[in-house]
């Protein structure tokens, strides 16, 4: 513990920099650069200040406190309960109600996955929205889901260098609101490299683009994976990064990120 003399210096001083704190309307004539670098500044300086507080209490603080309100731990509840769900080969799912939050696994020999075929990581974690926000049933909440996987069926089914019974899923419906903190734990955990986050192989997920209708660049993923007829157009822009290139950041991001080896 800092000796009282320390203490008081550092209250007079903290009671100082309260005073000294300008008002808004000073801080207009900032750039937002140096707002952004000043707001972080202070939340740097307020973990430390509550990290301090702490350590003054003389009751002592759990390590850990379960609030089932907090997003983050309902999102691996939800993302954890997916996992516990069969895998159903992708090339039977049909039409169904519901929203949420799927994954989507290969069990095939194209040589960049490899390092995660056959395995509990996914290739890919999506979400589909309810149709109504709010829904309360899941006649309400509509067939994203299904409607999402069977957009994915056909994406597979239209490339020739990978099987669509190579692929399966497991997809969870869930109560409105809560499929995208789902989808983001689940993609902090496993890194699939299918999806955008990771700036490797994305573009799986697209819809598809009227290429004469916008300025389109092809994906890495359709640059990887060729097949989807709109993504061959000759308006199509080819992507920057050549087939090698990319298969070289797959290796490399599951040597930084190896597979999880326990999933559930």
């Amino acid at each position: 513990m800092p000796e009282p003399s320390e203490i008081n210096a550092f209250s007079e001083k903290l009671r100082a920099l309260l005073a000294a704190l300008p008002e808004k309307e000073k801080l207009a004539s900032l750039r937002p650069a140096r707002l952004n670098a000043l707001r972080a500044e202070i939340s740097g300086a307020l973990i430390r200040l509550e990290s301090f507080s702490r350590e003054l209490d003389p009751v002592g603080h759990p390590q850990f406190v379960f609030d089932p309100t907090d997003p983050y731990v309902i999102g691996e509840l939800i993302g954890r309960t997916l996992l516990l769900q069969p895998a159903r080969p992708l090339s039977t799912i049909g039409k169904f109600y519901g929203s949420g939050v799927y994954a989507i696994y290969y069990r095939g020999g194209f040589p960049a996955y490899h390092p995660i075929s056959g395995t509990e990581n996914p290739l890919y974690v999506g979400k589909a929205d309810p149709a109504t926000p709010n829904a309360q049933t899941i006649q309400q909440q509509g067939n994203g889901l299904s409607t999402r996987l069977l957009d994915h069926k056909r994406s597979i089914a239209a490339v020739g260098n990978i099987k669509l019974e190579h692929f399966d899923c497991r997809y969870l419906v869930v109560k409105s609101a809560w499929q995208e903190t789902a989808e983001d734990y689940l993609i902090d955990l496993f890194k699939p490299i299918w999806n955008n986050e990771m700036r490797i192989c994305y573009g799986f997920g697209k819809h598809g683009d009227a290429a004469k209708t916008r300025a389109n660049r092809r994906s890495p993923w359709d640059t990887l994976h060729p097949g989807r007829k709109w993504a061959l157009s000759s308006d199509n822009v080819p992507n920057e990064k050549s087939v090698a290139q990319i298969v070289s950041e797959i290796a490399e991001h599951f040597s930084n990120y190896p597979p999880v080896q326990q999933a559930k």
